[in-house]
């Protein structure tokens, strides 16, 4: 099949507070509602407030604290950010990164919105029943191959290699003590190896009971015809409607996700355009997969004039044509948000840290280990990617201890240089 336009919806980093505040749209809100209604089947509060309000908690405070509704918001993301995208056209093949696979089969039409939804509140209370207690993930920068190695050497039988994001990205896991084993194998090989705010070992052995149990709770939901193309990076190809969807999605807690290579094939087949349905990362990823694409994301800064400015274009090498309908794709998040979105991915590139890993609350120096040196130098990308010209040499730019308080500062200072 011809592929140019590829959608892409993120599962775990895919949930940033107030990521829809401000959009009125109907085809959010029946978004928001869906996962409300759905929630409360499950006896659960309605995770719209988390959308909606910029003061909402951070994914790793839910992490910690409400596992299920993070969950919900990640899936609840990814589709409302999939309808802000298709506003100025369609894609060829959609593609859904780890849980966001279940967000990817419902905007291809194989299972109703409030279905998907159900889905993945099944999936959380088979997690929260059947997930054995202490579990985690860690990634490596190294390629899958060589993370195997390290997996081998450690020789516990609940640690996997988990997830091939990119050449030199892959993520392992498995239970803490072997997680922890894996980090100091790699900090003596000199590879950084980071701690992933995840509140299950997702794609591992551990979670088989979880699995099966998920796949019995949801046998009963059914399955439609595929409106849309859609590639699976856990079944390595596309999936039709006589494939068992379902069955798929509860393979998927303990089977690897190859992301790389579904980005890679999806290339060879013609793809030229990468759109991120929101802003966990996923587009740098393609960036450093594969040459000569065109990659955007649906979440948006406003610019120093206090206007929405356009969603960024990470091209690689600069300036192919745009991805199809991107440069007015996304409605426009408070300042704060959508400032704190693009220090989130510019410090995790920069960085070589998953996205997810760069929270707004993480100190960036006890956290991440950015010392006064390179905290400067970051000010200086920070600078030129803001506009901010001198205001930025100021020593309150460089005492700020978290990116959120940096979101905070960049867009108290456009707003006074209006």
């Amino acid at each position: 099949m011809a592929v140019e336009t590829v959608f892409l919806l993120p599962g775990q980093g895919g949930y940033t507070p107030g990521n829809f505040a401000g959009d009125d749209s109907p085809d959010v809100g029946e978004v928001l509602d869906a996962a409300d209604r759905v929630a409360a089947e499950f006896g659960r509060e309605g995770v719209s407030h988390l959308m909606t309000h910029a003061d909402a908690p951070s994914a790793a405070d839910l992490t910690r604290s409400d596992s299920f509704a993070l969950q919900l918001a990640v899936f609840t993301s990814a589709v409302a950010g999939f309808r802000i995208a298709e506003r100025q056209g369609s894609p060829d093949v959609v593609v859904g990164h780890s849980m966001g696979e279940i967000a990817a089969l419902t905007v291809a039409g194989a299972f109703t919105l409030t279905d998907g939804a159900r889905l993945v509140c099944h999936r959380s209370e088979a997690l929260l029943a059947h997930c054995p207690s202490g579990g985690g993930m860690v990634a490596l920068e190294l390629p899958a191959d060589r993370a195997a190695h390290l997996v081998g050497a450690v020789a516990d039988r609940g640690l996997a290699v988990a997830v091939s994001n990119a050449p030199r990205q892959t993520v392992v896991s498995g239970p803490d003590e072997a997680i922890g084993t894996i980090a100091r194998l790699a900090g003596a090989m000199g590879v950084r190896a980071t701690r992933l705010n995840a509140p299950f070992p997702f794609h591992s052995p551990l979670l088989a009971l979880a699995a099966h149990a998920f796949g019995e709770a949801v046998s009963g939901i059914r399955q439609h015809p595929l409106r849309r193309a859609v590639y699976s990076p856990v079944a390595g190809g596309y999936v039709h409607d006589d494939s068992d969807l379902r069955a798929l999605l509860a393979r998927q807690l303990t089977a690897p996700v190859r992301f790389m290579a579904a980005i890679r094939q999806l290339h060879a087949d013609g793809a030229q355009h990468f759109v991120e349905c929101g802003r966990a990362g996923l587009s740098g990823l393609v960036g450093r997969s594969v040459p000569d694409v065109s990659t955007a994301h649906t979440v948006r800064a406003r610019g120093t004039d206090g206007a929405p400015a356009p969603a960024r274009d990470e091209t690689v090498p600069a300036e192919p044509a745009r991805a199809a309908g991107v440069t007015e794709a996304a409605t426009p998040a408070p300042v704060g948000v959508g400032v704190l979105a693009e220090l989130r991915e510019l410090y995790a590139s920069t960085l070589g840290y998953p996205v997810e890993v760069i929270t707004g609350d993480a100190d960036l120096e006890a956290d991440l280990g950015i010392d006064s040196l390179k905290r400067a130098e970051m000010l200086g990308k920070v600078s030129a990617q803001f506009g901010l010209g001198e205001a930025a040499l100021g020593g309150r730019f460089l005492a700020q201890p978290t990116l959120a308080d940096l979101a905070d500062l960049i867009a108290t200072t456009q707003t006074s240089t209006r």
